[in-house]
């Protein structure tokens, strides 16, 4: 399996060295662009800038990110056509119609999972931003149940991250359920993990300017290996929802 996996990046790599030399100036600008020129005849004149300034470095991020990805879980998924978000946009249930979005972001899943319910590692670039982190895509209440579970029974599993996420300059975020009273015992700090509807560590104050360098790679890595715990302790919640579910003859 790792090697055909390896086989789509090798394009991106000399002589096993990764091409990744930073994201350029012009990837910005195309997604400014964009976000002005919002519309299918730019998007048709510009396809081409668009493979050039803008996928090709993502997918060049993704080939140099992947042995690395692969170290944390080898079933990670690390073809980059599979982790790089798409340009365009869905706007079946949106008010805002804009075809295209002015973002892109890479999501590093388990290789054959779909997105929802599913533990992963992100890396998203905006005009105004860059940042990065794990956890579970989309709102499972079995899921989280799993997850609530295990931090009764086993609280320092997930004390033992605080410090490493406030080290990283990692906040906790997802919505909270408001009537949801937690369990007595459970540890302060943990209060606010126990009552997300759904759960992600996402790193805080990263300068844009850090895309441009290929340092870029090792800053990102440096903190998904250091938070494979908490992902692996979401794949054990993931994998505890859906045997309970199979179980009852349901799906997450």
């Amino acid at each position: 399996m790792r090697k055909i996996i390896y086989n789509v990046y090798v394009k991106v790599c000399v002589g096993g060295k990764s091409v990744f030399q930073g994201f350029g100036r012009e990837t910005i600008a195309f997604f400014l662009d964009l976000r002005f020129h919002n519309d299918r005849s730019f998007m048709d004149q510009n396809r081409e800038r668009y493979y050039r300034e803008v996928r090709q470095p993502f997918y060049d991020f993704i080939g140099a990110m992947a042995p690395g990805m692969q170290e944390i879980c080898e079933d990670m998924e690390v073809r980059p056509n599979k982790c790089l978000s798409r340009i365009n946009r869905d706007t079946r249930f949106s008010k805002d119609k804009s075809p295209y979005r002015d973002h892109l972001w890479i999501s590093f899943r388990q290789s054959g999972m779909a997105n929802d319910g599913t533990p992963f590692y992100w890396f998203e670039v905006s005009p105004e931003h860059v940042n990065w982190g794990v956890g579970i895509w989309g709102e499972g209440r079995e899921i989280m149940d799993a997850m609530r579970r295990r931090m009764a029974a086993h609280p320092d599993d997930f004390r033992r991250m605080l410090p490493i996420l406030k080290k990283r300059n990692f906040a906790l975020s997802g919505q909270e359920w408001k009537k949801m009273k937690p369990p007595e015992g459970l540890p302060q700090e943990l209060i606010p993990w126990y009552l997300k509807k759904q759960v992600y560590a996402e790193r805080l104050g990263a300068p844009l300017a850090w895309i441009h360098s290929p340092d870029i790679v090792s800053r990102v890595m440096d903190d998904f290996r250091a938070l494979s715990p908490l992902y692996w302790i979401f794949r054990g919640c993931v994998e505890e929802a859906m045997n309970q579910m199979d179980e009852q003859g349901g799906k997450i």
